[in-house]
């Protein structure tokens, strides 16, 4: 059965998280404690906020430290003002209408772990391996459990994605099942057998249906249908590739994570695509190394140095209202030689025509991609900033109008 928990009754509940992480434990007239609050240990995760008024200079605003523990597959999506956060077992809303002061609002437990969040108008998506669960956010302090669906036969999820009021989600029998999600209630339409050789899944213009992108069987030949859904203005849904890549698209753009690839020094794959005349059709596809790119940037800004230091204000959860944590102002200086090592890229995001980026030693990233027939005029993608975040493991980012959210696990849960 789902809890739901109003912020009065979360009160009260989330004190005796920080103090025992349990739910079940005995609650009574409960202070906060202020070193459990800024206690390390009670930091099993990171929600941290980024102002993006000027790309060129991103700005760690805030943080909350959240005592709830994160899987790789946990997820932030954004909604207006407010930023909906999965964790191991919860689903958060959070206020960042103040994005210094962002505020705690509400929390559903569920039964069994859950992972990624969509949303869909008014209504967030959230999936288990084994069931898909549709929560009404039509008031962001009070999320209200709608209804709960599997899959025929019960098969298992492996991903899923939402377009309008249709939701796809992708079970692990290779078929794609392929719902109405109106009214708060999920009703199947359509289910799409996967070919062999599938690779993306671009939405019909019309209908529920969705037309497959298939692997070439050459690494000299770009795959048709990839230019076709990139001119169409269609996008693609952003579901793993069949080579278990995340895939994040925009009308212009289609960004794929690089396991891989050649060259093995490749992080990112972008594909373009522009036509030329009725029958002639110009494609490409960009091969990104992050790393690279980076240090040529601080290069040719001359930066010789960056600094890694907590946000200025910073908050854990506690008496249901957040707690100011006293903050250390020290920065760790990080050379920029070619020691500096950002690690693998773990989450992205496309939002017009700049590409967000997190890396797994804790970077954060803004890249402004070039549309293809203005990279033959001579211009490139470009690498607009980077910033330091706290010492963590970013999993999942999202970006809102002008600031973007990360949620990441702290070094110290990784060891």
């Amino acid at each position: 059965m789902k809890k739901v928990f109003a912020p009065s009754i979360f009160a009260l509940l989330s004190v005796a998280c920080l103090v025992c992480v349990n739910f079940g434990c005995s609650v009574g007239e409960v202070k906060p404690d202020p070193e459990i609050v800024t206690s390390t240990k009670s930091q099993e995760s990171i929600f941290t906020v980024i102002e993006m008024e000027d790309v060129e200079y991103p700005t760690v605003e805030a943080s909350i430290y959240l005592p709830f523990r994160v899987r790789p597959n946990n997820t932030v999506v954004i909604s207006g003002k407010h930023a909906y956060v999965t964790t191991e077992r919860h689903l958060h809303v959070i206020d960042v209408s103040s994005l210094q002061r962002p505020s705690y609002l509400a929390s559903i437990e569920f039964t069994d772990e859950i992972g990624k969040a969509v949303i869909s108008g008014n209504q967030l998506v959230v999936a288990s391996p084994q069931e898909f669960h549709l929560v009404d956010i039509s008031q962001p302090s009070h999320p209200v459990l709608q209804s709960t669906m599997y899959l025929p036969q019960r098969n298992a999820i492996k991903d899923f994605d939402v377009r309008g009021l249709h939701l796809y989600v992708m079970g692990a029998n290779e078929s794609l099942y392929i719902f109405s999600v109106a009214l708060g209630q999920a009703r199947l339409v359509k289910v799409v057998e996967m070919s062999p050789r599938w690779w993306l899944f671009s939405p019909k213009e019309v209908g529920p249906g969705v037309k497959q992108v298939l692997l070439t069987t050459s690494d000299d030949t770009f795959p048709g249908g990839l230019s076709e859904g990139i001119l169409s203005r269609r996008g693609f849904l952003q579901l793993r590739s069949s080579l278990h890549e995340k895939v994040r698209a925009s009308s212009d753009f289609v960004v794929q994570e690089s396991l891989r690839s050649t060259p093995t020094t490749c992080d990112l794959l972008i594909y373009d695509a522009y036509r030329i005349s009725d029958i002639r059709v110009s494609t490409g596809v960009y091969y990104y190394d992050l790393g690279r790119e980076c240090l040529e940037h601080l290069s040719a800004t001359e930066q010789k140095a960056l600094a890694r230091s907590k946000p200025m204000v910073a908050y854990a959860v506690g008496a249901g209202k957040m707690q100011q944590i006293d903050q250390d102002q020290r920065c760790e200086i990080i050379d920029v030689d070619d020691r500096l090592r950002m690690g693998p890229v773990t989450d992205f995001q496309i939002s017009g025509d700049l590409l967000y980026v997190t890396n797994a030693k804790g970077f954060f990233s803004i890249i402004r991609l070039v549309k293809l027939e203005v990279i033959r005029k001579g211009d490139r993608i470009n690498f607009v900033s980077i910033v330091p975040l706290q010492v963590c493991r970013p999993m999942s980012v999202a970006v809102g109008e002008r600031y973007a959210c990360v949620l990441a696990t702290p070094e110290d849960s990784q060891r």
